[in-house]
């Protein structure tokens, strides 16, 4: 990575530069400013942050904006402890806290980490990669929540809450110009009466110049289209009664990121996972290049990077469009119903969410086609959740029910001519594929997944300092699933199989192979007779849980300004499928839910007279079964596939600080640190293993992927008069986050990286508008938050953006 001398220095300079003004701030007699109260709704209750025993990140809509966030992904940059990465190039992000993550990048797999927009939960998270805008404040819930969030995860919850509708009439505007030609335009308007009021917001984020440059061409990849609609509708017909109707849409027709291949000899490995053509030109002596390194290889440079444009099929003659991008959209409705009835309040929360793609994506990192795929998604999601909640006496209690429903079809179509099982065969040697290279496959599967839940929170004070919280939810889930590897059109699959084990399949034809040795169909049973092609059929199987979770935590009013909290809870995630492309039904097995029981103990402190608000934890995870990925032992290869890991631990300690030495100086400060170990895992060994055999091998003690031991953001933000009625406000923030194994597969790690942002600001101080400069990634810190297998052959990276800048104006009549 480059400038690294220079982000050591300018991180400690901006480090000890909040100190040092806020010494200067203190030593000149200046009166500390109070912090203002922070209210959160993670109990489905409106309390101070600082009253809920469980370790809260909140963040204002505000300073979402000065942090440049634009997607729930982005997040992760402002929360230590909260990763986002993936794990191959298929549109989904993959959610991970405090190192409890899914590292499976099927568009089925649900996540350790709920997400949930206005209480609507988003339980598959290809489906949140919308933008966020006009949002009151995010909630990043740590640890498992037993008992109140619907879908059930072991990792935690983040929580948006939007903008409501205001009485008085209220509008703004915000507009911004950046480097790579964009542009983004957000505003809202908002107003009403007693009975009626209304809110629409909008957002749309442009850009016609791409950011990643071609290492083999002049191309251009990183083009924006996304826009963003939401109105929100109260009435209140009279004091007890109150109904809100939401409605959103999300269209995005961005370009997707390309990958950039490096050799595994960085991370020990061999130089390539599989060999792919046009590899054979820079490594066989008979290569015209023989000896030198292939262009496409990374740079370090995060603006370098290649992908493949169409695909003609040599068979069909059919031509594909295969440039990465995407054409998504979101369309969503939201009821929420209050009646305030009997001393208590009933509210029944409707969603309703359907997500509709077709998205091309480049593993391979090159202009060839080792790998390369289009998705075709189409999800709907309905959720209903009853609860009533009251308070008697020294007891604050609700009870709920929840019901979720959800139905996915997926058709998966990969492109693999220039693997090693297609025409890359052939000069690297591998007879069994040369004479009948496969060249495309066709992947398609549904699914079909019924949740419903009963749950209980009780909060009881039962001294004036002492309150108990007990949760518990028991919850009843039903998966099916039915999927298959296809014969594709050019029938190349199929031609393979058919040399391979004398069946007769064609284009459209189930092409995964039954290498269960307990079914009729069992390939080594029917191969030789004129039954062979039913040992090629769709898998399907139903897999059901029921389980009960909840939690108990004790709270402890040491003075009005201090609170210490203890809690234990336990979470659960239900098991799955793996979506990939599949050779053989073992591969298609479910894999088992896991469990995580969680032991935490923290303490909240108001400070200084009010200007301070320092919190602080420490935890410990037992974690049984985490599902994960691992590797399938398949006729053609060892290929993708899921497991459970059977024992894991994590400890980890945190503490989060804000900070107003004056009224001028603002210093936020947070730090998470985590240590994690599988204590009990037999992982397959690839370099032992060939189908049908399985050998297997003990990793235990190896770290946990995508959990960096140390991570911290902080920021300072200093403003001061300059006119009459103007103000002048210069920020800066850092955040950092440490290297990462990945787990078992070293091709995943990841190096540290630090990222600088700065803002300059000008407006009046009653902030009705408002002109800002600024610049993320100050440093143009060269970093990859992602790194993997790129499908077949080559090993890839998934770089973050380079240095961007701009300048934003905003006004708002409401202020």
């Amino acid at each position: 990575m480059k400038n690294v001398n220079y982000q050591n220095i300018l991180q400690r300079s901006l480090l000890s530069s909040a100190v040092a003004v806020a010494g200067l701030a203190i030593t000149g007699n200046t009166v500390a400013a109070q912090l203002e109260e922070v209210v959160v709704t993670a109990q489905k209750r409106s309390q101070s942050a600082n009253d809920v025993g469980i370790t809260i990140n909140a963040f204002t809509g505000e300073q979402l904006k000065d942090f440049g966030v634009l997607t729930a992904e982005d997040i992760a940059m402002m929360t230590p402890g909260l990763t986002v990465n993936e794990t191959a190039a298929t549109g989904v992000p993959l959610y991970s806290i405090r190192g409890v993550g899914f590292q499976d990048y099927s568009t089925a797999a649900s996540s350790t980490v709920g997400i949930y927009f206005d209480e609507i939960a988003m339980p598959y998270t290809v489906m949140t990669r919308g933008l966020v805008f006009d949002t009151e404040r995010v909630e990043v819930l740590k640890g498992p929540q037993g008992d109140l969030y619907g879908r059930n995860t072991t990792a935690g919850q983040i929580n948006f809450i939007s903008n409501k509708p205001t009485r008085e009439l209220e509008a703004g505007v915000s507009a911004s110009y950046g480097n790579f030609s964009t542009y983004e335009v957000e505003g809202f308007a908002s107003g009403g009466n007693e009975l009626v009021q209304g809110r629409v917001a909008f957002k749309t984020s442009q850009s016609n110049e791409g950011w990643q440059k071609s290492t083999t061409r002049d191309d251009e990849l990183g083009e924006k289209d996304v826009s963003a609609l939401r109105g929100i509708v109260n009435f209140d017909p009279t004091d007890t009664l109150r109904l809100q109707l939401t409605a959103h849409y999300v269209t995005d027709k961005s370009e997707n990121k390309a990958n950039a291949v490096f050799s595994g000899t960085e991370v020990g490995l061999g130089e390539f996972s599989n060999p792919y053509t046009p590899l054979e030109e820079y490594l066989l002596p008979t290569g015209s290049n023989f000896g030198q390194t292939p262009p496409w290889y990374a740079s370090d440079d995060s603006q370098a990077a290649d992908w493949t444009n169409s695909y003609t099929s040599p068979i069909t003659g059919k031509t594909f469009d295969i440039r990465p991008q995407r054409d998504n959209q979101l369309t969503g409705f939201a009821a929420r119903l209050e009646w305030d009835v009997a001393g208590t309040t009933v509210t029944s929360i409707t969603g309703y969410n359907e997500f509709e793609r077709v998205e091309a994506n480049d593993w391979d990192g090159g202009f060839y086609t080792d790998s390369s795929n289009i998705n075709t998604t189409d999800l709907k999601v309905f959720s209903q959740e009853l609860r009533i909640a009251g308070e008697t006496g020294n007891l604050n209690w609700i009870a709920g029910l929840y019901y979720s429903t959800d139905e996915m079809d997926e058709y998966y179509h990969y492109f693999m001519a220039d693997s090693v099982f297609g025409f890359g065969s052939i000069p690297w040697g591998v007879d069994q594929f040369a004479a009948t290279p496969i060249l495309e496959l066709d992947t398609k599967y549904e699914q079909e997944t019924d949740s419903a839940a009963v749950f209980g929170h009780i909060e009881w004070q039962f001294t004036d300092t002492l309150r108990l919280t007990l949760g518990a939810r028991y919850t009843e889930e039903e998966r099916d699933w039915a999927g298959c590897t296809f014969v594709a059109e050019d029938g190349s699959l199929g031609n393979f199989l058919n040399a391979q084990f004398g069946a007769s399949l064609g284009p459209g034809d189930c092409g995964t192979i039954n290498d269960n040795p307990d079914s009729p169909n069992y390939i080594f049973s029917v191969i030789g007779t004129p039954d062979v092609n039913d040992a090629f059929q769709v898998f399907k199987e139903t897999i059901e849980t029921d389980r009960w979770m909840g939690k108990i935590g004790l709270d402890y009013a040491l003075t009005d300004d201090v609170l210490l909290y203890g809690m234990i809870s336990e979470g659960f995630k239900s098991g799955g499928f793996n979506g990939a492309n599949s050779n053989t039904t073992q591969q298609l097995q479910p894999y088992k839910e896991e469990k995580l029981t969680s032991y935490e103990i923290g303490a909240k402190a108001t400070l200084l007279d009010g200007s301070m608000q320092l919190n602080a934890a420490t935890f410990f995870y037992d974690y049984r079964d985490k599902q994960e990925q691992d590797i399938s032992v398949t006729f053609v290869g060892n290929i993708s596939g899921l497991t459970n890991v059977p024992e894991s631990e994590i400890m980890g300690a945190e503490m989060d600080m804000q900070w107003l030495p004056s009224d001028r100086l603002s210093v936020n400060l947070g730090v998470a640190w985590l240590d994690t170990e599988v204590k009990k895992w037999n992982a397959v060994d690839p370099a032992a293993s060939a189908w049908p055999v399985t050998v297997r091998r003990d990793v235990s003690g190896i770290e946990l992927a995508q959990a960096p031991e140390w991570a911290y953001t902080a920021m300072v933000s200093y403003q001061w008069p300059v006119a009459q009625g103007l103000m002048m406000e210069v920020a800066g923030d850092v955040s950092f986050t440490d290297d990462t194994t990945g787990g078992i597969d070293p091709e995943n790690s990841t190096e540290d990286y630090t990222l600088f942002n700065a803002r300059l600001g000008l407006g009046p101080d009653s902030g009705q508008w408002r002109a800002l400069l600024w610049a993320r990634n100050l440093t143009d810190e060269d970093y990859y938050p992602a790194a993997y297998t790129g499908g077949n052959g080559p090993y890839v990276r998934s770089y973050g953006m380079p240095r961007t800048y701009g300048i934003t104006l905003s006004y708002n009549t409401g202020r």
